[in-house]
């Protein structure tokens, strides 16, 4: 008689174990089961017939010894272990209907981690199971993949929807994530201007239509940055920059430097991104013909 089959498997704390029934063949039947050395995990027991139940309780490896004796008095044995984790869980959920994270159309990645896990048993698998991701987006792990969409109006749209985790036996953990979107930071308007000549030299000049620009992080007074593309072969007057706050870029002013430019000047703004410190969203462009002598 020998012992053909012990399917053991491991398990979790708290997660009913999945049967195990070993199975023998040769001796005479019925058979009879037990365990004659070491322990099975505390919560697991063996019945006569060989089955496996019950629910762990403690984290360990257990080693133990299977018997099964037969009608006659035949024996046979095999060695065997369970290893008992801990269970599966969702930790850390920045993102959740109580707390939604707030981000700007446009984004990155670096925005879309809403949660992450711990313990459990890989290989892991996710699965959205209500609600739906923003469009364009895709799931990886608990992190959203592309840049989020841009609402269909002015107005935010929150995102709404829950991811499941499944672990390798079968062990279930899920959060709900809610995502805030706001528009993206854009010129409004009309996107061209003029810099002409000022009537006194030196005092810089200011733009004519003036470029006003709407949207992007919620309560924005100032952009984080003005980015300028000059010329070929151009530089700035020392001192001279455009500057953007409340909604308008006011112009290039000069400083104390000495020098002058001329052409067209491509320029876009920048706002702080409200899903990390490092991370900004930068505008479409707008150009401005300059005529400046500083």
């Amino acid at each position: 008689m020998t012992i053909t089959a012990a399917p053991f498997h491991a398990g979790e704390i708290g997660l009913a174990y999945t049967v195990v029934s070993p199975t023998a063949t040769g001796g005479a039947a019925p058979y009879a089961w037990d365990i004659s050395e070491g322990a099975l995990p505390t919560g697991l027991v063996m019945g006569a017939d060989g089955q496996v139940t019950g629910t762990p309780t403690n984290l360990g490896t257990y080693l133990f010894t299977v018997r099964v004796a037969d009608s006659v008095g035949g024996i046979a044995t095999l060695t065997s272990s369970v290893s008992i984790s801990k269970r599966l869980v969702v930790t850390g959920t920045p993102c959740t209907p109580r707390s939604p994270c707030s981000v700007e159309a446009g984004c990155a990645t670096v925005c879309g981690t809403f949660a992450f896990h711990a313990d459990g048993i890989g290989p892991y698998s996710y699965a959205v199971t209500s609600g739906s991701l923003p469009t364009g987006m895709g799931l990886n792990g608990f992190s959203l993949t592309n840049a989020f969409p841009a609402p269909p109006s002015s107005a935010a749209r929150d995102w709404v929807f829950t991811v499941r985790v499944t672990d390798a036996i079968g062990a279930t953990a899920q959060t709900t994530a809610q995502f805030h979107v706001f528009p993206h930071i854009a010129f409004s308007g009309q996107i061209t201007s003029t810099c002409a000549p000022p009537p006194i030299s030196g005092t810089g000049c200011s733009l004519s239509p003036a470029l006003t620009y709407t949207l992007g992080t919620p309560g924005l007074t100032n952009v984080s940055a003005v980015v300028y593309s000059l010329p070929a072969g151009q530089s700035w007057p020392g001192g001279a920059a455009f500057m953007a706050q409340n909604g308008s870029v006011t112009g290039i002013v000069c400083g104390g430097g000495h020098g002058a430019v001329r052409g067209v000047v491509t320029l876009a703004l920048k706002d702080t991104s409200t899903c990390a410190a490092s991370q900004y969203c930068a505008s479409g462009t707008a150009t401005v013909s300059v005529t400046l002598s500083c």
